[in-house]
């Protein structure tokens, strides 16, 4: 193998340990407004660095005690206890903090680092989710766009052929799948992560979440992120609190 070939090599390793540096060093995000930059780096700030150990330790994959990003934003230790405890993590958002496509990111990570994951990722409307992980082209939805737009050594999905309306499938038998809101298509399948995007704005998020329960006692992972609105979302936040 040549030196180009060893260096690639490595930089697979290090993308499927290490979320941040995937994230933060390789990821390519795109900016609708930016006529002479669409595509650029995943920027690399402090709020969404802390927010990814959140995930991690959400998770399981990080320890409290290392999640020096989080530790270093001033989140308690107890709070990150919490949530290695119980797999949950509510975010409350504004527009524009690019909470979504960190969510999204940290989702392609582990569908790519980890075989067979059932990663469920739930909206409103089905519309709304395939903007999230697959419509018609890959480079439309947000989850496939960061797959799509990986450098040709990186990429695992070899789209437009792994993806279909809603769904993006990896070789390692992962599976991303956009689901409208209600429990019933959650309480039918064992996820390894729901993500509900836009929670409060979601008339049967507490179906969702009451379904998503016994995949989470069981290992799982439920993140929500939404903006603030009167609603269960915010109900099971306030009781988090």
């Amino acid at each position: 193998m040549d030196i180009t070939g060893l260096r690639n090599e490595r930089e697979k390793i290090r993308c499927q340990k290490d979320a941040h540096y995937f994230i933060f060093s390789i990821l390519t995000t795109k900016d609708e407004h930016d006529l002479l930059n669409p595509q650029k780096r995943f920027p690399d700030e402090q709020c969404l660095r802390a927010t990814l150990d959140l995930y991690l330790v959400s998770a399981k994959l990080l320890a409290p005690k290392d999640a020096h990003y989080a530790l270093d934003a001033g989140i308690g230790l107890p709070f990150l206890d919490h949530i290695y405890r119980s797999g949950i993590i509510f975010i409350e958002k504004s527009r524009h903090v690019m909470a979504t496509w960190l969510t999204c990111a940290y989702l392609l990570w582990r569908a790519r680092r980890f075989p067979h994951q059932l990663i469920m990722v739930q909206s409103k409307r089905e519309e709304d989710v395939a903007a999230l992980v697959y419509d018609k082209e890959p480079d439309q939805g947000r989850i496939s766009f960061l797959e799509w737009s990986l450098p040709e050594h990186l990429r695992q999905a070899r789209l437009p052929g792994a993806g279909k309306y809603c769904h993006l499938y990896f070789p390692n038998g992962s599976h991303v799948w956009g689901i409208p809101e209600g429990g019933h298509i959650i309480r039918s399948h064992n996820p390894s992560v729901v993500f509900g995007d836009e929670a409060a704005f979601q008339p049967e998020f507490g179906k969702a979440y009451t379904a998503a329960l016994p995949a989470i006692t069981h290992g799982g992972q439920f993140i929500v992120v939404s903006s603030a609105e009167p609603s269960e979302f915010q109900q099971l936040v306030e009781a988090e609190v």
